[in-house]
């Protein structure tokens, strides 16, 4: 009976939360986010500063140690400290209940009707697809500006996040070339390894941060989607977001993939500029470690190993990025199903 009434799940419905809530939760998972970003901070002032802090032995296990930490900072791991998963298992739920249900509704329809929403799911299909090229501009372009309009908070905290992360890669890597005057050869190769890992991390944490975001973005405007169509069930819920979706499954679609368009956009800015400060970083160690070796002709330190750490380090950030759009769309997939059955006829 309630898939055929076109309501959320009972899970859905009740864990699908909107964009403040998801960002005023604070979870264990959250505080270890805030332990493992304030301890890079301590290295990052470290680095700066030249200051000493006493780590204990200096011994293989420490080594072992720093190791298993930077090996540890992967996008997924990150992800599920966000929440990722969660937010992408209530999208696939939603989605599950709705393919049930536009089958349930299509049982019901004539062929001609059959073969018509088969097309639209189709054709929704294919406009969600990333990689596929769509008219970005146009009225649906329109509607997808209006929605970050009637979804301040959203659009706001989706820009600050952003933005920050962007500032904040420029500023690890500003001034490193100073940093690294007058240091030895061994030293400049362990600040630089340092503050690579730390770049790298930081880099990691913020895509998946914005990752987590996107799909719960996304998972809002699922449900709006689907107020809309039940509007006499849900006019006077505040969760909601207001937004005035049109009849058309195709126009839905187009204005929801404008949404995550301007999101895989804003991820690939994180990405470049992390990049970017990783190339700096290599830029400072090269000219650092050139004048260190001016008057050094013997004892040179292997500089092999920071050299294959940088590539390393690239080469993760470049896949980072290609799994936080993977997820982003898988979350937008999940989404045909209900704009579909949102404007197909009551059953």
């Amino acid at each position: 009976e309630t898939i055929q009434q076109g309501e959320l799940p009972a899970k859905a419905s009740a864990i699908a939360p909107t964009i403040l809530e998801t960002g005023k939760s604070f979870t264990a998972k959250g505080m270890e986010v805030l332990e493992r970003v304030g301890k890079e901070t301590m290295e990052f002032i470290v680095e700066e500063t030249g200051m000493e802090v006493d780590k204990g032995s200096n011994g293989e296990g420490d080594q072992q140690t720093e190791e298993e930490q930077f090996e540890e900072v992967s996008f997924d791991r990150c992800f599920y400290i966000y929440g990722g998963p969660d937010q992408l298992e209530e999208l696939e739920a939603l989605s599950s209940h709705y393919a049930l249900l536009f089958n349930r509704k299509k049982g019901k329809l004539n062929a001609e009707q059959k073969t018509f929403y088969d097309g639209k799911l189709k054709e929704v299909q294919q406009i969600f697809n990333l990689s596929t090229n769509v008219d970005e501009d146009g009225p649906e372009s329109d509607k997808g500006k209006k929605i970050e309009s009637a979804n301040t908070d959203a659009y706001a905290e989706m820009k600050k996040l952003c933005e920050a992360s962007v500032s904040k890669a420029a500023k690890m890597a500003a001034g490193f070339t100073t940093a690294l005057g007058g240091l030895s050869p061994n030293e400049i190769i362990k600040r630089t390894t340092n503050r690579l890992e730390t770049i790298h991390s930081e880099g990691v944490h913020k895509l998946s941060e914005m990752c987590c975001l996107a799909v719960s973005q996304l998972l809002v405007l699922g449900k709006s989607v689907i107020s809309s169509a039940n509007k006499s069930k849900n006019e006077d819920d505040e969760n909601d977001v207001k937004i005035d979706w049109p009849e058309d499954p195709i126009s839905k679609g187009k204005i929801i993939r404008w949404k995550a368009q301007s999101i895989s956009v804003d991820m690939e800015k994180v990405s470049t500029s992390f990049a970017t400060g990783i190339s700096d970083v290599a830029e400072a160690y090269a000219a650092a470690m050139q004048n260190a070796l001016a008057d050094k002709q013997d004892d040179l330190p292997n500089q092999k190993s920071l050299q294959e750490k940088v590539k390393s380090i690239s080469i993760h950030l470049n896949s980072d990025q290609t799994s936080a759009v993977s997820k982003l769309q898988d979350a937008l997939q999940y989404l045909a199903y209900v704009v579909v059955c949102a404007s197909m006829p009551s059953v």
